[in-house]
């Protein structure tokens, strides 16, 4: 694996996306070791694609597999190396401005919702110490985000909390798929 090949914000936004969409597991007794992004199908095509272009720049060969129980595209490396690095590099303190940007794209690629008609940007997630870790990246880029917490309904049984991030941060040399479409 050649972690070196990406730029800075490129490994943010694999953070970015593994924090919000990823899953890593290791099976002791077959020695595998492997990381996975679940993604939405038909809405996150563009992201799908990113993201393998990103894996096989560092020199992984992505397995996609569709997911029949949901509408959902596994995208699947079998990797000590990304598992571990994926670990060792989860402290995000000090990365600096384009690990942040990439980061914070990842971030809104897997766990936000960009309404164009409303100039929107929000990212929904049950851990409110991950989106307090956004809103302090945010911060140091000069953009004030704000968090709230949603009313639990029906259908919830977890509370969880939206962050709403600014529109200017489409101004900012982002990664962001989702936040390219409020620009075309």
């Amino acid at each position: 694996m050649e972690i070196g090949n990406l730029t800075e914000k490129e490994k943010g936004y694999l953070f970015g996306l593994f924090e919000g969409d990823g899953y890593k597991y290791h099976n002791k007794n077959s020695r595998h070791y492997h990381v996975e992004f679940y993604l939405n199908s038909e809405k996150d095509k563009e992201i799908i694609s990113f993201l393998v272009k990103i894996l096989i720049k560092i020199g992984l060969k992505p397995n996609l597999y569709q997911d029949k129980r949901y509408n959902c595209k596994r995208v699947r490396v079998y990797s000590k190396e990304l598992f571990n690095y994926l670990i060792k590099g989860s402290s995000l303190v000090d990365k600096g401005k384009d690990f942040s940007i990439g980061f914070i794209s990842g971030i809104i690629d897997s766990e936000g919702h960009v309404d164009k008609a409303k100039s929107s940007i929000a990212v929904v997630n049950t851990d409110k110490q991950l989106l307090e870790k956004c809103r302090d990246l945010l911060e140091g880029l000069g953009i004030d985000a704000k968090i709230n917490k949603r009313v639990l309904s029906l259908k919830d049984n977890k509370f969880s909390y939206r962050m709403y991030i600014p529109v200017s941060f489409k101004n900012k040399a982002h990664l962001s798929i989702k936040t390219k479409r409020l620009q075309s």
